[in-house]
Protein backbone atom coordinates (compact mmCIF):
# COMPACT_ATOMS: atom_id res chain seq x y z
CA UNK A 1 0.00 0.00 0.00
CA UNK A 2 2.89 2.30 0.82
CA UNK A 3 4.39 1.68 -2.59
CA UNK A 4 1.06 2.53 -4.25
CA UNK A 5 0.85 5.75 -2.27
CA UNK A 6 4.42 6.63 -3.16
CA UNK A 7 3.76 5.97 -6.85
CA UNK A 8 0.54 8.00 -6.67
CA UNK A 9 2.27 10.89 -4.96
CA UNK A 10 5.08 10.87 -7.51
CA UNK A 11 2.62 10.68 -10.39
CA UNK A 12 0.61 13.52 -8.90
CA UNK A 13 3.78 15.61 -8.66
CA UNK A 14 4.77 15.02 -12.29
CA UNK A 15 1.25 15.53 -13.61
CA UNK A 16 0.89 18.73 -11.59
CA UNK A 17 4.20 19.93 -13.01
CA UNK A 18 2.91 19.21 -16.53
CA UNK A 19 -0.45 20.88 -15.85
CA UNK A 20 1.22 23.96 -14.35
CA UNK A 21 3.45 24.46 -17.38
CA UNK A 22 2.76 27.88 -18.90
CA UNK A 23 2.15 26.54 -22.41
CA UNK A 24 -0.11 23.69 -21.25
CA UNK A 25 -2.15 26.00 -19.01
CA UNK A 26 -2.49 28.55 -21.80
CA UNK A 27 -3.61 26.02 -24.42
CA UNK A 28 -6.01 24.21 -22.09
CA UNK A 29 -7.72 27.35 -20.78
CA UNK A 30 -7.43 29.35 -24.00
CA UNK A 31 -9.00 26.68 -26.20
CA UNK A 32 -11.83 26.33 -23.68
CA UNK A 33 -12.61 30.02 -24.29
CA UNK A 34 -13.48 29.13 -27.89
CA UNK A 35 -16.65 27.31 -26.83
CA UNK A 36 -19.02 30.26 -27.52
CA UNK A 37 -17.50 30.74 -30.99
CA UNK A 38 -17.72 27.08 -31.95
CA UNK A 39 -21.22 26.79 -30.51
CA UNK A 40 -22.45 29.70 -32.67
CA UNK A 41 -20.94 28.02 -35.73
CA UNK A 42 -22.37 24.63 -34.73
CA UNK A 43 -25.84 26.05 -34.18
CA UNK A 44 -25.84 27.68 -37.61
CA UNK A 45 -24.54 24.51 -39.25
CA UNK A 46 -27.18 22.46 -37.44
CA UNK A 47 -29.96 24.72 -38.75
CA UNK A 48 -28.55 24.54 -42.28
CA UNK A 49 -28.16 20.77 -42.22
CA UNK A 50 -31.64 19.59 -41.23
CA UNK A 51 -32.40 17.02 -43.98
CA UNK A 52 -36.03 17.89 -44.73
CA UNK A 53 -36.79 19.07 -48.28
CA UNK A 54 -39.58 21.58 -47.43
CA UNK A 55 -37.29 23.14 -44.84
CA UNK A 56 -34.23 23.33 -47.11
CA UNK A 57 -36.39 24.80 -49.89
CA UNK A 58 -37.68 27.41 -47.43
CA UNK A 59 -34.09 28.37 -46.49
CA UNK A 60 -33.15 28.69 -50.17
CA UNK A 61 -36.19 30.66 -51.35
CA UNK A 62 -36.23 33.11 -48.42
CA UNK A 63 -32.47 33.63 -48.39
CA UNK A 64 -32.28 32.71 -44.71
CA UNK A 65 -29.87 29.91 -45.54
CA UNK A 66 -27.36 32.46 -46.84
CA UNK A 67 -27.37 34.32 -43.54
CA UNK A 68 -27.06 31.11 -41.51
CA UNK A 69 -24.08 30.17 -43.66
CA UNK A 70 -22.56 33.56 -42.82
CA UNK A 71 -22.79 32.63 -39.14
CA UNK A 72 -20.70 29.56 -39.87
CA UNK A 73 -18.24 31.42 -42.10
CA UNK A 74 -17.60 34.12 -39.50
CA UNK A 75 -16.80 31.53 -36.83
CA UNK A 76 -15.38 28.32 -38.31
CA UNK A 77 -13.67 29.75 -41.38
CA UNK A 78 -11.74 32.38 -39.42
CA UNK A 79 -11.28 30.33 -36.24
CA UNK A 80 -7.54 31.05 -36.14
CA UNK A 81 -8.19 34.71 -35.33
CA UNK A 82 -10.26 33.68 -32.31
CA UNK A 83 -7.51 31.24 -31.29
CA UNK A 84 -4.97 34.09 -31.30
CA UNK A 85 -7.24 36.28 -29.18
CA UNK A 86 -8.15 33.52 -26.69
CA UNK A 87 -4.62 32.23 -26.11
CA UNK A 88 -3.08 35.72 -25.92
CA UNK A 89 -5.66 36.77 -23.35
CA UNK A 90 -5.12 33.63 -21.30
CA UNK A 91 -1.33 33.82 -21.27
CA UNK A 92 -1.42 37.53 -20.43
CA UNK A 93 -3.80 36.76 -17.56
CA UNK A 94 -1.45 34.08 -16.22
CA UNK A 95 1.58 36.37 -16.59
CA UNK A 96 -0.38 39.28 -15.10
CA UNK A 97 0.23 41.56 -18.06
CA UNK A 98 -2.10 43.82 -20.05
CA UNK A 99 -4.51 41.50 -21.86
CA UNK A 100 -5.63 44.05 -24.45
CA UNK A 101 -2.04 44.87 -25.41
CA UNK A 102 -1.15 41.18 -25.59
CA UNK A 103 -4.14 40.53 -27.85
CA UNK A 104 -3.35 43.46 -30.13
CA UNK A 105 0.32 42.57 -30.64
CA UNK A 106 -0.58 38.88 -31.12
CA UNK A 107 -3.16 39.69 -33.79
CA UNK A 108 -0.70 42.03 -35.51
CA UNK A 109 1.99 39.34 -35.41
CA UNK A 110 -0.36 36.69 -36.78
CA UNK A 111 -1.34 38.83 -39.75
CA UNK A 112 2.31 39.77 -40.34
CA UNK A 113 3.27 36.11 -40.85
CA UNK A 114 0.10 35.17 -42.77
CA UNK A 115 0.49 35.32 -46.57
CA UNK A 116 -1.89 37.38 -48.68
CA UNK A 117 -3.29 36.49 -52.08
CA UNK A 118 -3.87 38.76 -55.07
CA UNK A 119 -7.55 38.93 -56.09
CA UNK A 120 -9.63 40.94 -58.54
CA UNK A 121 -12.24 43.22 -56.97
CA UNK A 122 -14.07 44.85 -59.83
CA UNK A 123 -11.32 46.14 -62.08
CA UNK A 124 -8.73 46.43 -59.33
CA UNK A 125 -6.22 43.87 -58.10
CA UNK A 126 -6.01 43.82 -54.31
CA UNK A 127 -4.21 41.70 -51.73
CA UNK A 128 -6.54 39.74 -49.45
CA UNK A 129 -6.34 37.24 -46.62
CA UNK A 130 -8.03 33.97 -47.54
CA UNK A 131 -9.74 31.53 -45.20
CA UNK A 132 -7.09 28.98 -46.15
CA UNK A 133 -4.87 30.31 -43.38
CA UNK A 134 -7.51 31.91 -41.19
CA UNK A 135 -9.45 28.66 -40.76
CA UNK A 136 -8.46 25.29 -39.32
CA UNK A 137 -5.19 25.07 -41.26
CA UNK A 138 -3.87 28.19 -39.52
CA UNK A 139 -4.71 27.06 -35.98
CA UNK A 140 -1.24 25.76 -35.10
CA UNK A 141 0.42 28.96 -36.30
CA UNK A 142 -2.20 30.94 -34.38
CA UNK A 143 -1.39 29.05 -31.19
CA UNK A 144 2.37 29.46 -31.61
CA UNK A 145 2.19 33.14 -32.56
CA UNK A 146 -0.21 34.04 -29.73
CA UNK A 147 1.96 32.43 -27.08
CA UNK A 148 5.30 33.59 -28.48
CA UNK A 149 4.14 37.18 -29.05
CA UNK A 150 2.56 37.40 -25.59
CA UNK A 151 5.62 35.89 -23.90
CA UNK A 152 7.95 38.31 -25.74
CA UNK A 153 5.68 41.22 -24.88
CA UNK A 154 5.74 40.18 -21.21
CA UNK A 155 9.52 39.77 -21.23
CA UNK A 156 10.13 43.15 -22.90
CA UNK A 157 7.61 44.84 -20.61
CA UNK A 158 9.56 43.63 -17.58
CA UNK A 159 13.14 43.93 -18.84
CA UNK A 160 13.07 46.06 -21.96
CA UNK A 161 13.19 49.86 -22.35
CA UNK A 162 10.01 51.80 -21.53
CA UNK A 163 8.69 55.30 -22.08
CA UNK A 164 8.00 56.58 -18.57
CA UNK A 165 5.25 59.16 -18.18
CA UNK A 166 4.70 61.65 -15.36
CA UNK A 167 2.57 60.40 -12.47
CA UNK A 168 -0.11 62.98 -13.30
CA UNK A 169 -0.78 61.37 -16.70
CA UNK A 170 -3.97 59.21 -16.67
CA UNK A 171 -3.20 55.45 -16.30
CA UNK A 172 -4.78 54.55 -19.66
CA UNK A 173 -2.47 56.96 -21.50
CA UNK A 174 0.68 56.16 -19.49
CA UNK A 175 0.02 52.41 -19.88
CA UNK A 176 -0.23 52.81 -23.66
CA UNK A 177 3.06 54.68 -23.82
CA UNK A 178 4.84 52.20 -21.51
CA UNK A 179 3.80 49.29 -23.72
CA UNK A 180 4.63 51.16 -26.94
CA UNK A 181 8.27 50.08 -27.26
CA UNK A 182 7.61 46.40 -26.32
CA UNK A 183 4.80 46.25 -28.92
CA UNK A 184 7.02 47.79 -31.60
CA UNK A 185 9.89 45.40 -30.81
CA UNK A 186 7.61 42.33 -30.93
CA UNK A 187 6.12 43.47 -34.23
CA UNK A 188 9.63 43.97 -35.67
CA UNK A 189 10.63 40.49 -34.49
CA UNK A 190 7.70 38.92 -36.36
CA UNK A 191 8.38 41.03 -39.44
CA UNK A 192 11.92 39.62 -39.32
CA UNK A 193 10.55 36.07 -38.89
CA UNK A 194 8.31 36.56 -41.92
CA UNK A 195 11.19 37.90 -43.99
CA UNK A 196 13.39 34.96 -42.97
CA UNK A 197 10.82 32.34 -43.94
CA UNK A 198 10.05 34.09 -47.24
CA UNK A 199 13.66 33.34 -48.26
CA UNK A 200 13.23 29.59 -47.62
CA UNK A 201 11.61 26.89 -49.77
CA UNK A 202 8.51 27.05 -47.54
CA UNK A 203 8.04 30.76 -48.45
CA UNK A 204 5.96 31.44 -45.30
CA UNK A 205 5.56 30.39 -41.67
CA UNK A 206 2.22 28.65 -42.28
CA UNK A 207 3.62 26.29 -44.90
CA UNK A 208 6.67 25.52 -42.74
CA UNK A 209 4.60 24.80 -39.61
CA UNK A 210 2.14 22.69 -41.58
CA UNK A 211 4.95 20.54 -43.00
CA UNK A 212 6.98 20.23 -39.80
CA UNK A 213 4.32 20.18 -37.07
CA UNK A 214 0.69 20.17 -38.12
CA UNK A 215 0.81 17.42 -40.76
CA UNK A 216 2.68 14.97 -38.45
CA UNK A 217 0.29 15.75 -35.60
CA UNK A 218 -2.68 15.19 -37.89
CA UNK A 219 -1.13 11.83 -38.76
CA UNK A 220 -0.80 11.01 -35.06
CA UNK A 221 -4.34 12.19 -34.40
CA UNK A 222 -5.75 10.07 -37.23
CA UNK A 223 -4.99 6.90 -35.25
CA UNK A 224 -7.90 5.70 -33.13
CA UNK A 225 -5.38 4.13 -30.76
CA UNK A 226 -3.95 7.55 -29.96
CA UNK A 227 -7.39 8.76 -28.90
CA UNK A 228 -7.97 5.54 -26.94
CA UNK A 229 -4.64 5.88 -25.12
CA UNK A 230 -5.20 9.51 -24.14
CA UNK A 231 -8.75 8.74 -22.96
CA UNK A 232 -7.48 5.78 -20.94
CA UNK A 233 -4.79 7.96 -19.34
CA UNK A 234 -7.39 10.56 -18.42
CA UNK A 235 -9.36 7.97 -16.44
CA UNK A 236 -6.18 6.37 -15.05
CA UNK A 237 -5.18 9.74 -13.58
CA UNK A 238 -8.53 9.87 -11.81
CA UNK A 239 -7.56 6.69 -9.92
CA UNK A 240 -5.00 8.82 -8.09
CA UNK A 241 -7.41 11.73 -7.58
CA UNK A 242 -6.01 13.75 -10.51
CA UNK A 243 -8.64 15.41 -12.73
CA UNK A 244 -7.75 13.58 -15.94
CA UNK A 245 -9.70 15.74 -18.38
CA UNK A 246 -7.99 18.87 -17.12
CA UNK A 247 -4.60 17.22 -17.71
CA UNK A 248 -5.34 15.84 -21.19
CA UNK A 249 -7.47 18.71 -22.58
CA UNK A 250 -4.44 20.61 -23.93
CA UNK A 251 -3.35 17.50 -25.83
CA UNK A 252 -6.79 16.59 -27.16
CA UNK A 253 -7.49 20.15 -28.34
CA UNK A 254 -4.11 20.40 -30.04
CA UNK A 255 -4.50 17.07 -31.83
CA UNK A 256 -8.18 17.12 -32.77
CA UNK A 257 -9.64 20.63 -32.67
CA UNK A 258 -8.38 21.56 -36.18
CA UNK A 259 -10.03 18.40 -37.55
CA UNK A 260 -13.28 19.32 -35.78
CA UNK A 261 -13.29 22.80 -37.29
CA UNK A 262 -12.53 21.42 -40.75
CA UNK A 263 -15.42 18.95 -40.43
CA UNK A 264 -17.74 21.74 -39.36
CA UNK A 265 -16.75 23.91 -42.32
CA UNK A 266 -17.22 20.98 -44.71
CA UNK A 267 -20.67 20.26 -43.27
CA UNK A 268 -21.69 23.91 -43.66
CA UNK A 269 -20.55 23.80 -47.30
CA UNK A 270 -22.48 20.60 -47.97
CA UNK A 271 -19.27 18.63 -48.54
CA UNK A 272 -18.14 15.27 -47.15
CA UNK A 273 -16.53 15.60 -43.72
CA UNK A 274 -12.92 14.37 -43.96
CA UNK A 275 -12.16 13.31 -40.37
CA UNK A 276 -13.70 10.62 -38.18
CA UNK A 277 -11.58 11.49 -35.15
CA UNK A 278 -11.92 15.03 -33.84
CA UNK A 279 -12.74 16.91 -30.66
CA UNK A 280 -16.48 16.91 -31.34
CA UNK A 281 -16.45 13.13 -31.91
CA UNK A 282 -14.64 12.66 -28.59
CA UNK A 283 -17.13 14.86 -26.70
CA UNK A 284 -20.13 12.89 -27.97
CA UNK A 285 -18.86 9.33 -28.19
CA UNK A 286 -16.46 9.02 -25.29
CA UNK A 287 -19.32 7.11 -23.79
CA UNK A 288 -22.21 7.53 -21.32
CA UNK A 289 -20.18 5.71 -18.67
CA UNK A 290 -21.05 7.99 -15.77
CA UNK A 291 -24.79 7.60 -16.33
CA UNK A 292 -24.48 3.80 -16.59
CA UNK A 293 -22.49 3.49 -13.37
CA UNK A 294 -24.84 5.84 -11.51
CA UNK A 295 -27.85 3.78 -12.70
CA UNK A 296 -26.15 0.58 -11.54
CA UNK A 297 -25.53 2.09 -8.11
CA UNK A 298 -29.14 3.17 -7.79
CA UNK A 299 -30.96 0.14 -9.18
CA UNK A 300 -28.61 -2.86 -8.89
CA UNK A 301 -26.45 -2.30 -5.81
CA UNK A 302 -27.53 -4.00 -2.58
CA UNK A 303 -25.02 -2.15 -0.44
CA UNK A 304 -26.58 0.70 1.54
CA UNK A 305 -23.57 2.93 0.88
CA UNK A 306 -23.54 2.33 -2.86
CA UNK A 307 -27.31 2.87 -3.11
CA UNK A 308 -26.97 6.15 -1.22
CA UNK A 309 -24.21 7.25 -3.60
CA UNK A 310 -26.44 6.25 -6.54
CA UNK A 311 -29.26 8.50 -5.32
CA UNK A 312 -26.89 11.45 -5.20
CA UNK A 313 -25.04 10.58 -8.43
CA UNK A 314 -27.88 9.74 -10.82
CA UNK A 315 -28.87 13.31 -11.72
CA UNK A 316 -25.27 14.55 -12.26
CA UNK A 317 -24.50 11.27 -14.06
CA UNK A 318 -27.16 12.01 -16.68
CA UNK A 319 -25.17 15.13 -17.55
CA UNK A 320 -21.78 13.40 -17.56
CA UNK A 321 -20.64 14.57 -14.09
CA UNK A 322 -18.87 11.87 -12.13
CA UNK A 323 -17.42 13.57 -9.04
CA UNK A 324 -20.12 12.25 -6.62
CA UNK A 325 -19.12 8.70 -7.62
CA UNK A 326 -15.39 9.39 -7.85
CA UNK A 327 -15.28 10.35 -4.19
CA UNK A 328 -18.47 8.68 -2.92
CA UNK A 329 -17.83 5.03 -3.85
CA UNK A 330 -14.88 5.95 -3.92
CA UNK A 331 -13.38 5.30 -7.36
CA UNK A 332 -10.16 7.05 -6.36
CA UNK A 333 -7.55 4.50 -5.22
CA UNK A 334 -10.09 1.68 -5.61
CA UNK A 335 -8.47 -1.28 -7.46
CA UNK A 336 -11.85 -2.92 -8.11
CA UNK A 337 -12.93 0.05 -10.24
CA UNK A 338 -9.65 0.86 -12.01
CA UNK A 339 -10.05 -1.57 -14.94
CA UNK A 340 -13.64 -0.74 -15.99
CA UNK A 341 -13.15 2.97 -15.26
CA UNK A 342 -10.10 3.08 -17.57
CA UNK A 343 -11.49 0.86 -20.33
CA UNK A 344 -15.05 2.28 -20.55
CA UNK A 345 -14.08 5.29 -22.74
CA UNK A 346 -11.78 3.11 -24.87
CA UNK A 347 -14.57 0.63 -25.66
CA UNK A 348 -17.00 3.49 -26.34
CA UNK A 349 -14.59 5.19 -28.76
CA UNK A 350 -13.91 1.93 -30.61
CA UNK A 351 -17.65 1.26 -31.00
CA UNK A 352 -18.34 4.73 -32.43
CA UNK A 353 -15.22 4.69 -34.60
CA UNK A 354 -16.10 1.28 -36.07
CA UNK A 355 -19.67 2.40 -36.76
CA UNK A 356 -18.37 5.49 -38.56
CA UNK A 357 -15.73 3.56 -40.48
CA UNK A 358 -18.34 1.14 -41.92
CA UNK A 359 -20.64 4.01 -42.88
CA UNK A 360 -23.43 3.42 -40.35
CA UNK A 361 -22.62 6.59 -38.43
CA UNK A 362 -21.81 9.96 -40.00
CA UNK A 363 -18.66 11.85 -38.92
CA UNK A 364 -19.29 14.54 -36.33
CA UNK A 365 -19.21 18.13 -37.53
CA UNK A 366 -21.19 19.87 -34.79
CA UNK A 367 -19.96 20.91 -31.36
CA UNK A 368 -22.43 19.19 -29.06
CA UNK A 369 -21.93 20.22 -25.40
CA UNK A 370 -20.44 17.27 -23.52
CA UNK A 371 -22.94 17.74 -20.68
CA UNK A 372 -25.98 16.94 -22.82
CA UNK A 373 -27.65 13.64 -21.77
CA UNK A 374 -26.81 10.53 -23.81
CA UNK A 375 -29.19 9.56 -26.63
CA UNK A 376 -30.08 13.25 -27.05
CA UNK A 377 -26.45 14.23 -27.70
CA UNK A 378 -26.05 11.28 -30.06
CA UNK A 379 -29.18 12.29 -31.97
CA UNK A 380 -27.99 15.88 -32.41
CA UNK A 381 -24.53 14.76 -33.55
CA UNK A 382 -25.47 11.79 -35.73
CA UNK A 383 -29.24 11.44 -36.05
CA UNK A 384 -31.01 8.28 -34.90
CA UNK A 385 -27.83 6.34 -35.67
CA UNK A 386 -25.98 8.39 -33.04
CA UNK A 387 -28.62 7.54 -30.44
CA UNK A 388 -28.41 3.84 -31.35
CA UNK A 389 -24.63 3.89 -30.95
CA UNK A 390 -24.91 5.48 -27.52
CA UNK A 391 -27.40 2.79 -26.46
CA UNK A 392 -24.94 0.13 -27.66
CA UNK A 393 -22.22 1.92 -25.68
CA UNK A 394 -24.40 1.79 -22.56
CA UNK A 395 -24.87 -1.95 -22.93
CA UNK A 396 -21.14 -2.49 -23.51
CA UNK A 397 -20.22 -0.34 -20.48
CA UNK A 398 -22.73 -2.22 -18.33
CA UNK A 399 -21.28 -5.59 -19.37
CA UNK A 400 -17.77 -4.29 -18.72
CA UNK A 401 -18.63 -3.02 -15.24
CA UNK A 402 -20.90 -5.82 -13.99
CA UNK A 403 -18.30 -8.37 -12.73
CA UNK A 404 -16.25 -5.67 -11.02
CA UNK A 405 -19.41 -4.00 -9.72
CA UNK A 406 -20.66 -7.25 -8.14
CA UNK A 407 -17.32 -7.74 -6.42
CA UNK A 408 -17.43 -4.16 -5.13
CA UNK A 409 -21.04 -4.55 -3.97
CA UNK A 410 -20.19 -7.77 -2.14
CA UNK A 411 -17.19 -6.11 -0.49
CA UNK A 412 -19.33 -3.18 0.71
CA UNK A 413 -22.07 -5.51 2.00
CA UNK A 414 -19.51 -7.47 4.03
CA UNK A 415 -18.06 -4.24 5.43
CA UNK A 416 -21.53 -3.00 6.40
CA UNK A 417 -22.40 -6.34 8.03
CA UNK A 418 -19.16 -6.24 10.00
CA UNK A 419 -19.89 -2.69 11.15
CA UNK A 420 -23.44 -3.70 12.19
CA UNK A 421 -22.07 -6.63 14.21
CA UNK A 422 -19.55 -4.38 15.91
CA UNK A 423 -22.32 -1.95 16.85
CA UNK A 424 -24.47 -4.79 18.27
CA UNK A 425 -21.55 -6.16 20.26
CA UNK A 426 -20.81 -2.69 21.61
CA UNK A 427 -24.44 -2.19 22.68
CA UNK A 428 -24.65 -5.64 24.32
CA UNK A 429 -21.39 -5.02 26.16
Amino acid sequence: MTKNKTFGQNLNKYVKSFSDNLIVKTVAAGMARLLPVTMVGSFCVLLISIPWDPYTNFLATTGIGKFLTLGSTMTNDIISIYVVIALAMEMARILKKSQINAVMISVISFFVVTPMTAAMVGERTVNVFTTTYLGSRGMFVAMIVAMLATWLFSLLTEKGPKIKMHASVPPAISGSFESLLPVIFVALIFIGINATFSATSAKDVHTFVYRILQAPLEGLGSSVWTMCLISLLGEFFWFFGIHGSNVTSAVTNTLWMPAAIENQSALAAGMAMPFILNTYFLNVYKGPRHFVLAAMLLWIARSKQLKAVGKVAIAPGVFGISEPMKFGIPMVLNPLILVPMSLAPVISILIAYSATAIGFLAPVGINVPWALPPILSGFIAGGWQGSVIQIIQMIAIFLLYIPFFKALDKQKINEEAKQDNEIVETVEA
